[in-house]
């Protein structure tokens, strides 16, 4: 009887993982309402109509962005069709991601149209100075199992964002289960029209944040996702130099691809990217998951890598063919690649989708 009783509390004290949660990362692209916010460079997604867009546009400096600035009509009929394709995305079998984080929304209104129209009740919006008022956001419904317990904001700070505001990183902190907490960084970098240094400051602020959280607890689950902007060129880099400094994180999409208990045709069948740059016809990681090693100590709330995937259905793709006349790639075609979103289309299947990908991944508790 009394090694039954020890054999009993032996398997209570294990940690039970019958049940699982799925989060989602996507940038969007371009999710802008169809209000002109004071202050802010948005005038390319309003409706023709808006008094002030016409000077709004004369006054840009690129050609290109003059003309797209003129050219795009983004009126009501336009963001539901784009609110429409995103749920397509997300909605998928008729689920939700239990927690959804977003990069390339505008602010709390266009979210909270979004969130009412996908199925989402909680939400929580970044409120950062970038001047086109990009922001980021993640979505939940409250459960037994997904609880809220704070927000936070993070500000990138230094001399190169006087006059060059960015992103903010967006914290939000979860309850898992009866016991687990868990921290979401939302990020969206700055672009890689910025020099690496920008990208720097980002990892450092993400970095300095995190092990602030992990001296308070060591054992806090910590996942770091989003549009990070960076690829191998980078120098230095950011990831290498900072993120992965004294292992405080690791990048899911490289420990997928060397978990050798999963299946290379797996591996081989996913998306070689999450983003396709045409100009170069190259594929490049610009989304990722990083998390910390409390996930996978086996303790509690665990990161399922084999759930790792960069979701392509095939109706969110298209076949990208290079029209550059004059060039050695003319005429080149890539299969699979990430169908963009048309921001004047009013039509779900003509107006695509966006430029990235989205990234998922389930924790078992």
């Amino acid at each position: 009887m009394k090694s039954l009783l020890i054999s009993m509390a032996i398997f209570i004290s294990l940690p039970c993982l019958g049940k699982t949660i799925e989060i989602m990362s996507y940038n969007v692209e371009n999710l802008f309402d169809i209000v002109h916010d004071e202050g802010k460079n948005d005038w390319t997604f309003l409706p023709t109509k808006t008094k002030g867009k016409k000077e709004a546009c004369d006054k840009v400096k690129s050609s290109y962005r003059k003309k797209e600035c003129h050219e795009t009509d983004w009126a009501k009929d336009n963001l539901e069709v784009k609110i429409e394709n995103i749920t397509k995305m997300v909605r998928r079998d008729g689920k939700l991601p239990a927690i959804l984080a977003l990069s390339e929304i505008e602010n709390e209104r266009v979210i909270s149209q979004l969130a009412k129209f996908i199925g989402y009740k909680k939400f929580a919006v970044s409120d950062s100075p970038d001047k086109r008022g990009i922001d980021l956001a993640v979505l939940w419904n409250e459960t037994e199992d997904v609880k809220f317990l704070s927000k936070k904001e993070h500000v990138l700070k230094g001399e190169y964002f006087k006059d060059r505001p960015t992103r903010n990183i967006l914290e939000v902190e979860f309850q898992i289960g009866k016991k687990e907490k868990l921290t979401v960084f939302v990020n969206h970098w700055p672009s890689l029209s910025n020099p690496t240094e920008a990208r720097i400051i980002a990892a450092k602020t993400l970095a300095k944040r995190t092990k602030e959280i992990l001296k308070k607890n060591k054992n806090q689950n910590i996942m770091a996702m989003g549009d990070f902007n960076t690829i191998d060129e980078n120098y230095p880099h950011p990831f290498k130099s900072v993120l992965y400094k004294d292992d405080l994180y690791k990048d899911l999409h490289t420990t997928f691809k060397k978990d050798k208990s999963i299946s290379y045709n797996v591996k081989d069948q996913m998306a070689p990217g999450t983003y396709f740059y045409g100009r170069g016809m190259t594929w490049n990681l610009l989304d990722r998951i990083f998390f910390t090693n409390n996930l996978t100590n086996n303790s509690g709330l665990e990161i399922d890598i084999a759930s790792y995937q960069i979701y392509a259905p095939s109706f969110a793709t298209r076949t990208y063919e290079y029209r550059s006349k004059g060039k050695y790639l003319y005429g080149s075609t890539i299969k699979g690649t990430p169908f963009r979103y048309e921001h004047n289309s009013t039509s779900n299947r003509r107006a695509g989708y966006s430029d990235h990908f989205p990234l998922i991944v389930n924790l078992k508790y």
